[in-house]
């Protein structure tokens, strides 16, 4: 019998829990912060990394294991999007907790490294990678649906 998968949403201190990482209804692979809402491109699940202790790819009920979220390697490396699931350290995500009693994480990746966190544009309402300690780069995952 296999273990039930667990859904998250994810929402951070700045846009507060009514706006959600979401997935672009199209096939671009693009994402952005909506209002939150039961919707597939909004549940999250955390799936590890073979052989990575604490590390996840990232994958949404919406578009299933085949795309997982990702860095674009474009030398500015800051835009984040859902790309063929792979052996990337784009996609090989680490949850810091903000404090040891917090239940609000701080996401970043290996390709960026440990200075470089999952943030938001505030003016587009768009997820990026960016540096510092802001509002955006801190995440609640809170759970939304317990399937198969």
């Amino acid at each position: 019998m296999s273990s039930p998968v667990v859904y998250y949403r994810l929402t951070n201190d700045y846009n507060g829990p009514s706006w959600a990482l979401d997935v672009v209804p199209d096939s671009s692979g693009e994402l952005s912060i909506a209002r939150a809402g039961d919707y597939s491109g909004q549940h999250w699940k955390l799936v590890p990394v073979n052989g990575q202790a604490n590390k996840f790819y990232l994958r949404t009920q919406y578009k299933g294991d085949e795309l997982s979220l990702d860095i674009i390697n474009d030398g500015t490396n800051d835009r984040v999007h859902l790309a063929k699931t792979g052996n990337y350290t784009g996609q090989f995500w680490t949850l810091t907790k903000v404090s040891p009693e917090s239940t609000t994480f701080r996401l970043s990746t290996d390709f960026t490294g440990p200075d470089k966190f999952l943030d938001v544009f505030s003016d587009k309402m768009k997820p990026r990678m960016a540096s510092g300690n802001t509002t955006g780069m801190k995440w609640e995952l809170t759970v939304t649906k317990i399937g198969s």
